[in-house]
Order: C-alpha cells, then structure tokens, then sequence
C-alpha cells in the first residue's frame, strides 16, 4: 500500500468519526481532513468538516468557544472560500481575550463556571489560544498567552503539567503524555508566526525531554512513569509535531530521527487505518491517567493523518 492509498484509509476513518464542535483536540482533526481533500482529490472529506462546523458558525457563543480551532477555520476557507468564517474568529477573539484572571492574576481561565475545575487551565489550551491569536495576526497577545501558559505549566524537566490552579498556584504534578503534544503544537504554531526567543527556548527543552523518555519511538501515558501504559496518540503527534518543527527549523536536525521512529511505531500499531489511544481525559491524579479506556477518536486519527501528509509533501505545511 503507497502512503498516499493509506492517507485516503486514515482520512476514511477520520472522517466516520464523533466529532464534539467545539471540543478539545479536534483542530487538527478538522484540518487534516481538509488536507487529505485537496492532497488525495477527495472532496468528500472537506464536505465532511463543511457538514460539522457550518451549523456552529452562526450559532450564539457558547461558553466553549475558546476551543475554536482557528486555524482548522482558515485552512477550510481556503480551500472553500465559500464558508465564511470571520464571525466565528472574530467571536473567539473576543471570548479568549475577555477571559477572567484568578485570584492570582497569571492565566486567564476560560471555564469559570465548570466545576471543579473553574480555576483549572489546561495544557490543552495552549494549542488553540496562542496559535490562533498569532494566526490572526495578534502576534503581540500571541506571545503574551503562550508566555503565560507555559510559565505556570512547564516544570523544570522541561515537561509540561496537565492542569494549574490559579487559586493554589499548583500545577497537577502528571506530565500527561498527550498533554506534551499540545504544549508542542502551542508553542510551535505560536512561534511560527510571531518569533519569539524564550517560547523557542521553551520548545527546544520540551522537545530533549521527550527524547530523555523515548521507548523504541513510543511515549507512555504518563511520559516519565515508565510502569503506566504506552500511550499511542503521543508517537503519532511526535511524528507530525517534531518532524515539522525539524522542517521549520525550530529544533536541531538530530531530533528527525525520533520523529521517524515515532512515525514508524505508529504505523506498526495502525489496525485497519484506526490508531487506538485513550478517551478524552480530564485533569488529575495518577491514577486518573492509567485506568482511562481506550479506542479510536479524533484525537488519534488526526496526527496519523497529518504525519502521512506531511510526507507526501515534503513535511512544511505551515
């Protein structure tokens, strides 16, 4: 099978997926679709992402608005033109940066009313907040939100907390492994299109402690606890995220080996075009991140289908 057959199966499977508008990790669900119809000349699959979030452009904000994938939206418009999609950024714009501090000040916290998390931030924030400001053109509050997240978020290994307390000034202690991913995607896309020294430092040091806790191109589900359970979603997001930030230059070249054996191994564990990873998993202990069940979601497929993408086209899509 050529990688350009498997995209058009991982792209298939993508798409049969449930798909919450507008839930965490889906941007790159809704983008990669995209991707695959111009990439694979099927334009079944960006009628697909056209049927999911058409019905949410117009609707009234909703206290999650501020997961609107921005740059999901502006690959879709692209593509079709015809989807207008500046109510709906211009609508989370306004909702990102009218979020409330905590006690504290620090992070803005944008589900105060979600309980109990209502001074919980999420590392998965950081790969929807400061890459869609910074691809709206608002570099400036970009940088400044990325800054804000990571300060409180990265630990001193280099690895990120899941959660952060903006009342205690705490963040979880568990280094979630798909939780790195998004702290990738946020400081890569960030950077990206608003350069910044520190968010690139910060990035690099992600990016070595990933490495330190490699197994054969596989990451467990808490990255630095060897006993708890591989977590495959983390390989297929290493295997798009550092192998683009090789490409773009953002780290060293040495790092494309990983991305490599990343790609590899998650290839060797694609069944029927269907990467098995864990639920949808909420800020906590330990013992939260070990028993969560597993299957196939959106989360899973779309880093399989952009690391196919990637390449097939020589792996610098910005």
């Amino acid at each position: 099978m050529t990688l350009t057959d498997l995209a058009v199966d991982v792209a298939a499977r993508t798409a049969g997926c449930p798909v919450t508008i507008w839930g965490f990790g889906i941007g790159g669900t809704l983008s990669g679709l995209v991707r695959a119809s111009s990439a694979t000349g099927s334009p079944e699959f960006a009628d697909r992402v056209v049927e999911l979030v058409r019905p949410a452009l117009s609707a009234r904000a909703a206290p999650t608005d501020h997961l609107i994938p921005v740059e999901a939206l502006l690959e879709l418009n692209r593509a079709r033109p015809s989807v207008a999609v500046g109510a709906a950024c211009e609508q989370w714009v306004a909702t990102v940066l009218g979020a409330p501090r905590g006690g504290r000040g620090g992070p803005r916290v944008h589900r105060p009313d979600l309980e109990p998390w209502s001074s919980t931030i999420w590392v998965d924030c950081m790969h929807t907040d400061g890459p869609g400001l910074a691809a709206l053109g608002l570099g400036e509050e970009a940088v400044a939100y990325a800054s804000e997240y990571a300060e409180v978020l990265q630990r001193d290994d280099g690895l990120f907390h899941h959660g952060y307390d903006v009342d205690t000034g705490r963040g979880n202690g568990v280094a979630w492994g798909r939780g790195q991913a998004w702290a990738l995607f946020g400081l890569m896309d960030t950077v990206l299109a608003a350069p910044d020294d520190a968010l690139s430092k910060r990035l690099t040091r992600l990016v070595e402690a990933l490495a330190r806790h490699e197994d054969a191109g596989r990451w467990h589900t808490v990255v630095d606890d060897p006993s708890s359970p591989v977590e495959h979603s983390v390989a297929a997001y290493v295997a798009w995220g550092v192998g683009r930030a090789v490409a773009h230059g953002l780290v060293g070249d040495g790092h494309g080996a990983m991305a490599h054996r990343a790609f590899e191994a998650t290839l060797d564990v694609l069944d029927d075009a269907e990467l098995e990873v864990s639920e949808a998993t909420p800020v906590g202990d330990r013992t939260n991140y070990v028993t969560r069940a597993t299957g196939v979601f959106p989360w899973g497929q779309a880093p399989v289908l952009h690391a196919l993408l990637d390449r097939l086209d020589g792996g610098t899509h910005a």
